[in-house]
């Protein structure tokens, strides 16, 4: 076994098999340099924990994907990634395994390193709550601590034995209240300006099918709300998530739109209107107080699959924190362009409906808890080092 006895130079690898968790990874990193400036960093990642020196043990690129049938397909990739993994755990000086969201994979190698006798901090909570609850017993085996974002979910957990602590959420740091709320006055005015060129955003999502699924009808959408509103001026922005390649949104780029890669919290400051695919998007949108219709549609066999399995009344992340929809969601068959056209357009023609929606956004970040996210975060992955 290991010589792990040295804590002031630590070896800490982790595991980020999604874009969004990659970031969360980087930005942890950063924050252990701090509280451990000689450790050593390893990971499953990309580009990003690449660009902040960890040495990184395999790619993620080809195991971003969701869904039944697209996890069969992507699974070659899968075992050789998580034989590869087990490899450098099981040989390696690992003092601190700390696995990323991604749980159809994370909690198996979590499990593996615990076997190893190597501690591990679980960053975000796999979401039992909505679907899968009979996993909380793996769960408690593969984990130390299980770091939780979402406020309802650290009662969930220890009341099911897993150990797990709320941390608040790392939102909240990019949207304040004050810039916020100066944001949300300043876009009303042009919403209420029929002279005003409007922007709309496009979010399709950075997976693979989400950019399949959602891109063609978010893109009829945009056509559809000039048509319905042919006296107001519109111009569209696409985001391009990270890891995206440029040819994947050719058709937006054919249709004229201007495609952005930049941080949500950056894009969000100029749009007045949203789109977006379901995800960590959807609340970052509502944080920035953006009037938007959230969509989200699958393959036919996950969809038929989750409307079995999943116990939630809300697939949007605002909307579940609050407990009632602050968005209309739209799923599967209802994603249509003529119903997500239909929604912007009632944004804008609605302004009690903008009113009432600002009137949530500073309770959501209320209950997403105070700013220090990160602090928290890499004091409870040090404790588990020392």
């Amino acid at each position: 076994m290991p010589d792990r006895s040295d804590s002031r130079s630590p070896h800490i690898f982790l595991s980020c098999g999604e874009a969004s968790g990659e970031r969360y990874g980087a930005r942890l990193v950063t924050s252990l340099r701090e509280r451990f400036p000689s450790a050593r960093f390893s990971a499953l990642g990309g580009d990003e924990l690449a660009e902040a020196g960890v040495d990184l043990i395999c790619r993620r690129d080809d195991l971003s994907v969701m869904g039944v049938g697209e996890v069969l397909s992507a699974l070659p990739a899968i075992w050789r990634a998580r034989g590869r993994l087990r490899k450098h755990l099981g040989s390696s000086d690992v003092d601190l395994f700390i696995p990323v969201d991604y749980p159809g994979f994370n909690v198996g190698m979590a499990a593996f390193a615990r076997k190893r006798k190597v501690p591990v901090f679980y960053l975000v909570a796999p979401q039992l709550w909505a679907w899968g609850g009979w996993r909380v017993g793996k769960l408690r085996r593969a984990v130390d601590t299980l770091g939780v974002l979402l406020p309802f979910e650290e009662k969930f957990f220890t009341e099911r034995n897993v150990p797990a602590t709320w941390l608040g959420h790392p939102l909240v740091e990019k949207y304040p209240k004050l810039p916020s709320a100066q944001a949300l006055r300043a876009r009303e005015t042009r919403l209420g300006n029929s002279d005003t060129v409007l922007t709309l955003g496009l979010l399709p999502g950075s997976r693979r099918q989400e950019l399949s699924q959602m891109l063609p009808v978010m893109l009829d959408a945009c056509d559809g709300l000039k048509q319905r509103l042919p006296n107001r001026k519109f111009r569209c922005i696409v985001s391009r998530a990270p890891g995206v390649e440029i040819d994947r949104l050719a058709a937006a780029a054919d249709a004229g739109h201007e495609i952005r890669q930049m941080p949500l919290a950056e894009l969000t400051r100029e749009l007045d209107l949203a789109l977006v695919c379901s995800g960590t998007a959807s609340l970052e949108t509502a944080l920035a107080g953006v009037p938007h219709a959230l969509a989200y549609r699958t393959s036919t066999l996950t969809h038929f699959l989750a409307k079995r399995l999943v116990n939630v009344e809300h697939i949007g992340l605002a909307n579940l924190i609050m407990g009632h929809s602050v968005v209309r969601e739209f799923v599967q068959d209802d994603v249509t362009a003529e119903a997500l056209a239909g929604d912007l357009a009632d944004w804008l023609e609605c302004g009690p409906r903008r009113a009432k929606f600002a009137s949530h956004v500073d309770v959501l970040r209320e209950k997403l808890g105070p700013p220090g996210f990160w602090d928290r975060a890499a004091d409870a992955a040090a404790q588990l080092l020392e």
